[in-house]
């Protein structure tokens, strides 16, 4: 899950590093960048194959464009962001309920409110300004407090229908998955990529703190994003977090994630950081 709380820093890492990842990736692999904060650093994000933004903090989303990136918007969809005004007046009986991590409400699936709030509030106001990209967060919110398989089924086939309906209502849509291993067998074949947290270095949002991710859940990890790529096809972005004044540690670990083919994206929680090369 990928939020923004607005601020500013940036990180100084050796230009090589940045070659080194190009040449240890397969040309598949479009270069991601992931930036919530305002405003924009326009310039250094436009020479990226694909940014990832917080739609409401972009003034001029073809200056983005200017450099040949393609822009995606950030969209929730299992949850409903406490902070953002167009979700705050949603019915109750459209929630199953809340993420305390994350001071959000888990939406229920199966509800065609919700999916009538997805699509035609959040997705064709942003359509409608010009985003033909979006990235789909919050895909296993529906898992959560879940308490038998029959229902999770629901919600998992529900999800679906929600994915394959944004692609008869909005022709040419371009949608990159965050996780949502479990659905794709099922819609895969509609992303453009898939994105994953936390596979060496993580964020603990309860103890506010960085950590390293544990063997186990980090093999668990990769199986799924070899297979995301190998069976589905999908290039794979992996974002892991570092504290901002431990350098070396964020170059090891973006060599780490090139190493095994994806393209790697070091940041802060609150994703408003763009690394800037040069030379030692």
């Amino acid at each position: 899950m990928i939020y923004s709380t607005l601020r500013s820093i940036s990180w100084w890492l050796p230009i090589g590093l940045l070659a080194w990842c190009s040449h240890n990736m397969a040309a598949t692999v479009a270069s991601t960048a992931f930036y919530y904060g305002s405003p924009l650093p326009v310039a250094s994000l436009a020479t990226y194959d694909r940014v990832v933004v917080e739609a409401d903090n972009v003034v001029n989303l073809e200056a983005l464009r200017s450099g040949g990136a393609k822009v995606f918007a950030y969209l929730s969809v299992g949850e409903a962001e406490g902070w953002r005004e167009s979700s705050r007046n949603l019915p109750s009986e459209l929630f199953r309920g809340s993420n305390s991590q994350w001071q959000s409400r888990v939406a229920d699936l199966t509800q065609p409110g919700w999916k009538q709030y997805l699509l035609e509030n959040r997705m064709a106001r942003l359509w409608d300004k010009g985003y033909r990209g979006f990235f789909l967060d919050t895909l296993d919110s529906y898992q959560l407090g879940t308490p038998t398989p029959q229902m999770q089924h629901l919600q998992a086939q529900a999800l679906i229908d929600i994915i394959l309906s944004m692609h008869k209502r909005f022709p040419g849509l371009e949608l990159i998955f965050n996780r949502g291993f479990e659905i794709l067998p099922d819609v895969g074949k509609l992303a453009v990529g898939l994105v994953a947290e936390s596979l060496f270095q993580s964020w603990n949002p309860i103890t506010q703190s960085y950590g390293p991710v544990s063997e186990s859940d980090r093999e668990w990890l990769l199986t799924r994003l070899n297979e995301a790529r190998d069976r589905y096809g999908l290039p794979v972005t992996v974002i892991d977090y570092v504290a901002p004044d431990r350098a070396p540690l964020a170059e090891e670990t973006a060599r780490r994630i090139a190493a095994l083919g994806f393209y790697p994206w070091v940041a802060t929680p609150s994703l408003d950081v763009v690394y800037s090369w040069r030379q030692e």
